[in-house]
């Protein structure tokens, strides 16, 4: 399968303190790869490694298969797009001046690619309006900061903290943006964030990182299995319950619990309890638990906090 960006043992210190320790990520063509970590976890460090802002200490890493090392990268670099922290907008100049001056910076003179750049991200109707970027929205200014990096037509597009600051509504305009992009144009992307909920909705992999280490890769139907409902059923009699339950419930959803089972996703427990109480078992109790993204997340990095 064909990657976008691999790295392997990535490192940085900063004044002598490892910020990275040893980031091994994986991104494939195609991914909403979301970067899950608090803040001051190595997600803005990582990034900067990537666009070349900074230098590591240890480790390499390879951009469309062209490794860091070899002086093809900055070629490599061209067909990535990226806002680090906030978008490089000149508060004190139009839509439209902001993209011809990063035009310029990227060796582009086709002015129609700015106009696609603004329908790709909804904003058409500022090509010709003279109001300073200074008075967008903020959701606006970071649909221009998109459509700047847009301009180069990368295939990758790295976004640190896009939601940050957000209304609802904002956050809505975003999300379905990247999506639309992913979808239609099939740009690969990396996330970074805190907002989980917010990523749940975009990503189909993730990468968790805390104090610099990468905890966990995971994909989102992976995790979808580990933040699902399940209830627990204790009885008087463990092993008649097993036998009952794997001739209504298959086995990938049943798992054993001290005095009872464990029954996962979206199974009708009025059924299952029906079933029980005719077999003539007797039910001690019933809970019903169920855990998200942001539950599984703490689950991961408690031991690493400890």
């Amino acid at each position: 399968m064909e990657y976008v960006l691999q790295t392997h043992d990535l490192s940085k210190r900063y004044k002598g303190r490892l910020v990275l320790d040893k980031v091994n990520i994986t991104i494939h063509k195609g991914d909403i790869y979301g970067f899950i970590g608090e803040n001051g976890s190595g997600k803005t460090t990582l990034i900067r490694l990537i666009t070349g802002l900074i230098s590591a200490n240890g480790g390499d890493f390879a951009l469309f298969e062209t490794p860091n090392t070899s002086p093809a990268i900055s070629q490599a670099r061209k067909r990535v797009g990226a806002i680090v922290e906030t978008p490089s907008i000149y508060l004190n100049m139009s839509a439209l001046e902001n993209l011809k001056m990063q035009s310029l910076l990227l060796g582009c003179t086709n002015q129609e690619r700015i106009k696609e750049v603004l329908a790709d991200v909804g904003l058409s109707e500022l090509y010709n309006e003279p109001k300073k970027a200074g008075n967008f929205s903020l959701g606006m200014r970071q649909r221009l900061g998109i459509a700047m990096a847009l301009l180069g037509s990368p295939d990758f597009i790295i976004l640190d903290e896009p939601m940050n600051g957000l209304d609802p509504a904002g956050i809505v305009e975003i999300r379905e943006l990247i999506l639309k992009l992913n979808r239609e144009q099939n740009i690969t992307f990396l996330i970074s964030s805190h907002i989980l909920t917010e990523l749940s909705l975009l990503a189909n992999t993730y990468g968790i990182i805390s104090k610099g280490k990468i905890l966990k890769e995971i994909s989102a139907e992976d995790l979808k299995k580990e933040c699902q409902k399940w209830a627990v059923i204790e009885v008087d009699d463990k092993q008649k319950l097993f036998q009952i339950l794997r001739e209504e419930i298959p086995v990938e959803s049943l798992a054993p619990a001290a005095n009872g089972v464990k029954i996962y996703g979206n199974i009708s427990l009025n059924a299952v309890l029906n079933k029980v109480i005719q077999a003539g078992i007797e039910i001690l109790s019933v809970n019903c638990y169920s855990s998200s993204i942001e539950d599984y997340y703490l689950s991961i990095v408690g031991g690493h906090h400890a």
